[in-house]
């Protein structure tokens, strides 16, 4: 008889009889998320360890990980022979587990998001789960924001669209910081009204004072608690559902007065990344928002679909920005050869983005993206006067910060750039997209010199996305010219599997995307044969 394992929403294993068989840890849990998507739906120790212990030791790791297993196997009971274990790799009987992905949605009809009882704070688990739950939850499972309304998808992107969508507004409600004294509370309120008001504008959402009176269906109420601890203050943030007063997040922050300025940046990237994550994954169905995460993909479905949502706000007060991402997006789309039409693709770039501006002149998300488009098309003056005008609008906007490094870059001033990059460590654009935040970062330090800092940079992106051509081309150039032939063939074999048309020979032609590695003289791997 099988089991089984349900994996949207809490993470729970069931025998056919209906015995509860999951394990109370969050590891083990864990490890069943883990085992239950992948392929064959086994991994290796070593990966597993990798993921759930990888701020351990070696072998202190493998000891959590028998331990682990043998919690797995307790909880299992009778059922022991669903875990299977070999030479160097652990899985779950393919013929006794049955895996369940159907989307399972709330009352008010939110989708919930992949392992959402899952919360194992380690940098690689984190980092797997947040791709897991980008990728299933909501749009690649379940009705999209769209079929739930029964609107017409269009078939390609730039096609008409039918959408009969309800109007709706999402509201971040902000309540009054509470503080012992004054300099904690100014510090309270300046964090979370900039983080509300980042997010709102990227919602987009309808910013209010309090949750007073407010009748919205769905929406957000976020407080905190800002106090000095000597020299320093400690900031508790707690987020709520708004109609039912919910607590889903909190988090407390450590602004340090020796670094007052950074960890106030952090605090606001972290609250306002937060707020996003929460709007994405529990907004009703009659409600679209700017699809942030698959903006900064590298995915041509994920491209695509971000466009066909960002289409359908065109009539938001918000569409210049909307505007402006179909922009961007389309430039990822057309220097990742993902578009069966570059001359109309290049187009609707470059209409989108004039059309932004002539909405919103002053935005620095729009200045960005323009100053980003005027990069791609060799207009290095251009792009560093307009993401210089986008940066002083607001210095701490991800995507001016995003946009004058670029344009720095293409400036010749190298070092510059990568100080700008550097800051967005703790952004919220390296929170929503991190490879692309890493990606930059690795092309920087290509032209510093910087080769094995560059390839850590393209490693740590190609882990964010594995679907990001562009850090298996560093990663394969960079490889082969520190001598690592078998490292450089790996990087080429993910590079095939991804790029259908991928050859060395199309790699050493002056049109593929490597100008940064062809200019450090970094193409020795296009001779190799490999």
């Amino acid at each position: 008889m099988s089991a089984t394992l349900s994996l949207m929403g809490s993470v729970r294993l069931r025998s056919a009889a209906g015995d509860d068989l999951t394990p109370r840890s969050q590891k083990a849990r864990g490890a069943l998320a883990l085992l239950g998507t992948a392929p064959d739906l086994r991994l290796s120790r070593v990966r597993l360890q990798d993921l759930l212990w990888s701020d351990r030791g070696k072998q202190q790791g493998s000891d959590s990980l028998r331990q682990m297993l043998r919690e797995l196997r307790n909880a299992l009971g009778s059922h022991k022979d669903i875990l299977l274990t070999g030479v160097g790799w652990v899985g779950l009987n393919p013929e006794r587990t049955r895996i369940d992905l159907t989307p399972v949605y709330d009352a008010g009809g939110a989708p919930i998001e992949f392992a959402a009882d899952i919360d194992i704070p380690d940098p690689e688990f984190e980092s797997w789960l947040r791709d897991m739950r980008l990728r299933l939850t909501p749009e690649d499972d379940g009705p999209t924001v769209f079929e739930r309304n029964g609107a017409a998808l269009p078939g390609a992107m730039g096609a008409p669209m039918i959408l009969h969508r309800p109007q709706a507004n999402y509201v971040v409600a902000l309540s009054a910081v509470e503080s012992n004294e004054s300099r904690a509370h100014v510090i309270g309120e300046m964090i979370m009204n900039e983080a509300a008001a980042r997010a709102c504008e990227m919602i987009p959402a309808r910013l209010a004072d309090s949750a007073d009176d407010i009748s919205a269906v769905t929406g957000t109420q976020m407080g905190g608690i800002c106090y000095s601890t000597g020299s320093d203050c400690s900031l508790m943030t707690v987020m709520r559902d708004l109609p039912s007063k919910r607590r889903d997040w909190t988090r407390r922050f450590t602004i340090r007065t020796d670094e007052e300025t950074a960890t106030m940046r952090h605090a606001v990237a972290q609250i306002t990344v937060a707020l996003l994550d929460r709007a994405r994954r529990t907004a009703s169905p009659n409600w679209t928002a700017f699809p942030m995460w698959d903006v900064f993909s590298y995915s041509a479905d994920r491209l695509q679909a971000a466009d066909r949502i960002l289409a359908a706000m065109s009539d938001e007060p918000n569409s210049a920005i909307a505007l402006a991402l179909r922009s961007y997006l389309r430039n990822t789309l057309l220097f990742e050869r993902l578009t069966d039409d570059p001359q109309r693709c290049s187009d609707e770039a470059d209409e989108f983005v004039s059309r932004a501006r002539q909405m919103a002149p002053s935005n620095p998300v729009v200045l960005a993206v323009a100053s980003m488009s005027a990069s791609w098309r060799s207009d290095p003056v251009g792009a560093l006067e307009m993401a210089h005008a986008a940066h002083r609008i607001d210095p701490d906007n991800e995507m001016a910060n995003h946009a004058l490094s670029q344009a720095l870059m293409d400036a010749g001033r190298d070092a510059e750039a990568f100080e700008v990059n550097a800051r967005g460590f703790r952004s919220a654009l390296a929170e929503i997209g991190p490879a692309c935040w890493l990606l930059r970062r690795s092309v920087i330090q290509i032209r510093l010199g910087r080769l094995g800092d560059a390839e850590n940079s393209a490693a740590a992106a190609f882990a964010f996305a594995s679907d990001s051509r562009p850090s298996l081309r560093v990663l394969a150039a960079l490889r082969y010219h520190r001598g690592d032939e078998a490292g450089a063939a790996d990087a080429l074999h993910h590079l095939r599997k991804i790029e259908p048309d991928f050859s060395l020979e199309l790699m050493a032609s002056p049109n593929y995307p490597v100008l940064t590695l062809r200019n450090a003289g970094l193409l020795a791997v296009t001779r190799s044969g490999l």
